[in-house]
């Protein structure tokens, strides 16, 4: 990973269930961070907890981003509906984490 790709140290692979993918993000600071999750969801089930800043997607079924199919997109406050518009078209998805005890540590 070249040095100017963020750290993840959460990386979870959900499938989108009838309901998305039981995460919801919100914009603060410049940072898409996690404002709440499904009870019983493989988000909550992976440890991914509220607070936590997305800093990665990934479809892993290879099919998007179209110009890339399989190639992550790094999430930021510039790219960040483009990313959720990916996340909602994907049924399979990688997303990395930065855990909020991590995010003083960068």
């Amino acid at each position: 990973m070249p040095n100017d790709e963020p750290f993840a140290d959460v990386i979870i692979n959900v499938h989108k269930g009838q309901n998305g993918y039981g995460i919801y993000f919100t914009q603060r600071n410049g940072e898409i961070v996690v404002t709440k999750l499904d009870q019983g969801s493989e988000a909550q089930k992976a440890g991914v907890q509220i607070d936590d800043r997305l800093i990665a997607i990934q479809d892993n079924d290879k099919l998007l981003p179209e110009e890339t199919p399989g190639a992550p997109i790094y999430v930021n406050s510039d790219n960040y509906y483009r990313a959720l518009d990916v996340v909602r078209s994907i049924s399979y998805c990688r997303m990395s984490f930065l855990s909020k005890g991590m995010n003083g540590f960068m």
